[in-house]
């Protein structure tokens, strides 16, 4: 029989350690989300290899090291509030109910917000809201947000939503442009009102979210 507990540690171990993660509560929490049981079925073998999964309907889990660093790069404190855009089944609210206070995941389509809280549920998952929504929209009745993560790749950062950021608040996304293959994860911190830096952290590949493909017109 297949050991997920073995396999989620040489995730953390030969996939994420070496990409320079070293926060101890995101390496414990991934260590500690059973990621298979995020995904189909029939690729549950295969929840802990170095790429990305699909999820049906065009959908996908970042890679494991995409994930962890890019989690790293948002310094996720326990008194946070988190707005997780396109987790689709619920794996990346998971993560972070055990880094910060606080998570509202949204999702376009009710059968993921379904699943996702069945998952949450059986987890003993507690901190963690489902919302069904456009993602381009964000979720501003319920911000102001210290962090909101994007699960995917985005041709640009919409205004909409770094207006949902606290002071201080953190945005990251992987930014790609049309016909480009690899996009830039992004960081964005909400300095003070109407203040922003930007900053490109690394390279990953990814998946557009819907809404924020190339035929969109947004802008930062």
């Amino acid at each position: 029989m297949f050991n997920f507990s073995i396999a989620r540690k040489n995730m953390v171990n030969c996939q994420i350690r070496p990409v320079g993660v070293i926060m101890p509560e995101l390496l414990q929490a991934f260590e500690t989300v059973p990621r298979e049981e995020f995904v189909p079925e029939k690729i549950k073998n295969i929840a802990y290899s170095d790429k990305s999964l699909s999820i049906g309907d065009g959908r996908f889990l970042l890679t494991p090291l995409t994930h962890a660093r890019m989690v790293q790069s948002v310094k996720p404190e326990i008194t946070d509030i988190v707005l997780d855009i396109g987790g689709v089944t619920g794996y990346s609210a998971a993560i972070f109910s055990h880094l910060v206070t606080t998570v509202i995941a949204l999702e376009e389509k009710k059968k993921n917000i379904d699943l996702a809280s069945k998952l949450w549920n059986e987890l003993d998952i507690c901190n963690v809201a489902g919302f069904k929504g456009k993602l381009e929209k964000g979720k501003a009745e319920h911000g102001t947000y210290n962090i909101i993560f994007m699960n995917g790749a985005v041709i640009d950062i919409q205004d909409n939503l770094i207006k949902q950021l606290s002071i201080g608040g953190r945005l990251i996304a992987i930014v790609r442009k049309e016909k480009e293959v690899m996009g830039k994860v992004t960081l964005v911190q909400k300095i003070e009102e109407n203040n922003f830096s930007s900053s490109v952290l690394f390279e990953a590949a990814s998946s557009y979210l819907p809404g924020f493909e190339p035929n969109q017109t947004f802008h930062f």
